[in-house]
């Protein structure tokens, strides 16, 4: 069966290196030019930028705060927050808020955390990847229960609630949407499609055939419709060009890992065309690039109106 959700595409403004002025300005420009939606990125220290371990970086959840009442359209959110950061009712309380000041636009993305260079500054414990997977889990259980339930009660592994009050309760009915961002085939994607609303993740077309076919068996196990769930890629950069030797050059710069080479966006606005319709294939239907400053705001423009536009309006 065809997803249940239209196409749609965004960006991932990263808050590192960035002032406030240019993350508006850009938000501004995406959200005239049509994009679906927008967010912002989850750090202390950069993520991106290891040549430059002290740029600034700005909180992802207060900029996104600030950002939400300036614009009036596009969905937005935090791709992806990572849960060790926060406690889960905070975290809730903290959507909530935001989910009112936005009209009710928010989607919550929600990974597990990976960035041990930043747990370690902060004193943040840097648990296994199964605790953080297992932890992850119960975070998603105990915020759904706090924005669905009078008086939530939960005594997991990890964390509790005790008849815990959480009001008011956000504008969107049911609950906000929960995206869980990860590829764990053992724990994150069976939570994902036993507790959420969508996954998000990053890979080629390749790579993401497998992990689509897990996923679709979670959902079955979990009686969940994998149609119904929406899926979507964050793809780590932009670079439009036409000249193979540039896009060589970019893919080989030191903005570009060298094992993640093909989750990048890159080409002519022809071979990301093509690149999108694979995903299409396995059922991925949500499209976000990340973007760095500084901003290539011809590329951001091409990307909606030669790329994006050719599948929305085909549906």
């Amino acid at each position: 069966m065809p997803s249940q959700h239209p196409i749609r595409f965004g960006l991932q403004t990263v808050t590192e290196n960035v002032a406030w002025q240019e993350l508006v300005k850009i938000w501004s420009f995406a959200e005239g030019l049509g994009y679906d939606s927008l967010w912002t990125s989850d750090h202390f220290v950069t993520s991106i930028f290891p040549e430059k371990p002290d740029v600034p970086v700005l909180d992802g959840w207060t900029a996104l705060a600030g950002l939400a009442v300036l614009t009036e359209r596009v969905r937005l959110g935090v791709m992806i927050t990572g849960n060790p950061y926060r406690h889960p009712p905070q975290l809730a309380k903290i959507a909530t808020t935001l989910d009112q000041m936005s009209g009710g636009r928010l989607t919550l993305g929600i990974g597990a955390g990976w960035h041990e260079l930043e747990h370690r500054m902060y004193g943040v414990p840097y648990y296994g990847n199964a605790e953080r997977a297992h932890r992850l889990g119960e975070a998603l259980q105990v915020i759904s229960l706090l924005w669905t339930e009078k008086r939530a009660n939960f005594d997991g592994k990890y964390y509790q609630l005790e008849d815990a009050i959480c009001e008011p309760k956000p504008l969107q009915q049911p609950r906000i949407p929960i995206w869980v961002g990860g590829w764990g085939e053992k724990v994150v994607l069976r939570d994902a499609a036993k507790y959420a609303d969508g996954w998000n993740t990053t890979g080629s077309p390749e790579t993401l055939a497998h992990k689509a076919e897990v996923f679709r068996r979670h959902c079955e196990d979990a009686n969940r419709d994998f149609d119904a769930m929406e899926k979507s890629i964050m793809h780590l950069g932009l670079f439009e060009s036409d000249d193979p030797d540039e896009i060589q050059r970019f893919l080989n710069s030191k903005r570009v890992p060298v094992d993640y080479k093909d989750q990048f966006m890159v080409g002519t606005h022809e071979q990301m065309r093509e690149s999108i319709a694979r995903y299409i294939e396995l059922g991925f239907t949500h499209f976000v690039c990340q973007v760095a400053p500084p901003y290539d705001y011809n590329a951001i423009k091409g990307w909606y109106t030669e790329v994006a536009q050719a599948f929305k309006t085909a549906t």
